[in-house]
Parts: structure tokens; sequence; C-alpha cells
């Protein structure tokens, strides 16, 4: 397990554009779980309202619920991403994140009341 320093000498190295500390990250396979004392399923919601707060390809957004998904998060917990982040990364982010998750979960958006 990591220690409190190495988590501080991590973050001043990425800071300083430390090319060797972002190859560590960036060379993290996506499905990676990077963060053992988040866990699967809290990497897996993080990595989505990621996607939500920029904006990201209709496969990102299949592949980030597939992965939580199989990390034991359900549909109430990727809509309450959506509902976490809004005040965060604003409507228009939320608004064009939507229809993107409503696909991953298999939701059918065609005629809206």
């Amino acid at each position: 397990m990591a220690s409190n320093r190495d988590h501080e000498e991590l973050v001043r190295r990425l800071a300083l554009n430390d090319e060797k500390a972002i190859a560590s990250i960036l060379g993290a396979k996506a499905g990676a779980d990077v963060s053992p004392a988040l866990g699967p399923r809290t990497t897996a919601l993080v990595r989505l309202a990621a996607l939500v707060a920029a904006p990201s390809a209709s496969a990102s957004y299949q592949w980030a619920v597939g992965t939580a998904f199989a990390a034991g998060v359900d549909e109430e917990d990727i809509v309450g991403v959506l509902l976490t982040v809004a005040p965060i990364v604003g409507a228009a982010r939320v608004e064009a994140a939507a229809p993107e998750v409503a696909a991953a979960l298999g939701y059918d958006l065609g005629a809206v009341e």
C-alpha cells in the first residue's frame, strides 16, 4: 500500500509534467483498477463522471457503462453520476452526455413528451 508521501510525490510529479509520472498513469490499462483504495465500483463511477465532464465518444460511454455494470454498479448509480456532476460540470455537459449514457444503458429516447 502506498504511503501519503508516495501520493504526495506522484501528485507533485504530475503537476510538474514529469514524463515518467505521466507515462505511468497513461500506461495503465483503461480497465485496470489503478486505485485499490477506491475499488472497482467507485473507479468505474469516477471514470464515467470524467467522461461526462469532457466531450466523449459514444464508444467511451459504452465501455464505461459496461465496465460499471461488471463492477456491480446499477442503473440508479449511473443516473446518480449525472445528477451528482451536474452542479459542477453544468447542465450543457450533462445534456450532451445524457443521450450517450441512455444509449449505453439501452434506453430508447425516440419520442420525448
